[in-house]
């Protein structure tokens, strides 16, 4: 074996001693946590309470607490909060008078966050190719019910983009313009909640 493979030989079992102690070091300064440092319980989803935001009385949105199952991911949260929206309110908020944003038969496509900040969320329903039709409020309620409920709830969630079908629309009912990037619209909450939030800071 000549001085030159012997040495890179070597090289490379020092390298690779290397990289196997950073591995280590990263596992073991995220707790053994694994990809994502997250460990086996939050990849397979842990319960955190959120504020969803549904129509109610007056033509103003109303919070309801609700838990769900997420990990530690952003796209994970985002994802767990609009499948929530769509669902409805949940027994008691139905008897305040909470009314579900969207039909039942919407669902959420796919949904993905971009670095800054930008959530695009895709919405359809089989056999429609057009959003729900419904005037002015109702639009403004099925639109800000998403925008809201992810935007004053996750950091990481500066505007949302809506998307039908995969595709951006000039509007969804032909009031509200969603050809651009929506931010939260504190001013759509009931008078109860804003005041809760600006107490809370």
């Amino acid at each position: 074996m000549s001085r030159r493979v012997a040495a890179l030989i070597v090289l490379g079992a020092v390298a690779l001693a290397g990289v196997l102690a950073l591995v280590w070091l990263l596992w073991r300064d995220g707790g053994g946590r694994g990809p994502g440092g997250l460990d086996e319980a939050e990849a397979e989803g842990r319960p955190a309470t959120f504020e969803l935001y549904f129509p109610g009385e007056g033509g103003y949105l109303y919070a309801e607490e609700r838990e769900l199952a997420v990990t530690g991911e952003a796209a994970s949260r985002a994802r767990a909060i609009v499948l929530a929206v769509l669902d409805g309110p949940g027994e008691a908020g139905r008897e305040r008078g909470l009314a579900r944003p969207f039909p039942e038969d919407v669902g959420l496509l796919d949904l993905y966050l971009t670095p800054d900040g930008t959530a695009f969320v895709d919405l359809g329903a089989e056999g429609r190719e057009t959003p729900p039709s419904g005037g002015s409020l109702a639009e403004m309620m099925m639109v800000y019910s998403v925008v809201d409920s992810l935007a004053l709830n996750l950091p990481e969630v500066e505007r949302v983009t809506l998307l039908w079908n995969g595709v951006q629309r000039e509007s969804f009912s032909g009031h509200l313009d969603t050809s651009v990037p929506l931010t939260a619209e504190e001013e759509l909450l009931a008078a109860s909640v804003r005041e809760r939030r600006r107490a809370e800071g």
